[in-house]
């Protein structure tokens, strides 16, 4: 059975070596921007000064497998995701965004920004496929909100990461400029506007 842990420092080089195999097209959706190695282990070691909430999957060559970082801000909190090429299709990335839904939701924060979301139809996927809303901005112009529905066309509901939106981190000004009603706390059951 697979788990999502925090990692230690007996993680640090396996999750630079995580970090580091990942293709430029790879590194650019989890980051933003394609980003140097350098730049790859200032980042991992600045997960570990500042006891960044990070989960990864080890598998049992004790490489790891996927990993997922969720920072926390004022209104909520940005994540980034990353599956090792290896290990894709066996529920590893699936394991790592329920877990960082779950532990965003036992913090009350109901957005999770991701950047690049709009050309990151394989996270798109997965996260529809475990019930979370997505937000994507396709233009400046629009924003478009995905509702989870099962294979029926049914609305996904009583699932804890039904809750949960996750959002193009283009969105996130947008967002945070709005009055103090929160348009993105809509309970999943509820029909949406149309």
């Amino acid at each position: 059975m697979r788990i999502a842990i925090c990692p230690s420092l007996v993680h640090f080089r396996g999750l630079a070596r995580h970090f580091l195999a990942l293709t430029a097209g790879d590194r650019s959706l989890r980051f933003g921007r394609v980003i140097n190695d350098v730049d790859l282990v200032a980042y991992v070691e600045a997960l570990f000064v500042r006891a960044e909430t990070v989960f990864v999957v080890v598998e049992p060559a004790r490489d790891i497998a996927g990993a997922v970082h969720v920072e926390f801000t004022d209104r909520g909190a940005n994540l980034g995701l990353s599956v090792s090429a290896a290990a894709r299709g066996q529920g590893i990335g699936t394991l790592l965004l329920e877990r960082a839904a779950r532990f965003a939701g036992s913090r009350c924060v109901s957005t999770l920004f991701v950047r690049n979301l709009g050309s990151n139809m394989p996270l798109r996927r997965l996260a529809r496929r475990i019930g979370m809303k997505v937000a994507c901005a396709p233009d400046s112009w629009t924003t478009q909100l995905e509702r989870p529905v099962e294979s029926d066309g049914a609305i996904v509901g009583e699932s804890l990461a039904g809750r949960i939106t996750l959002a193009d981190y283009s969105l996130r000004s947008w967002r945070d400029s709005r009055p103090a009603f929160d348009p993105w706390c809509v309970d999943p059951l509820e029909p949406m506007p149309s």
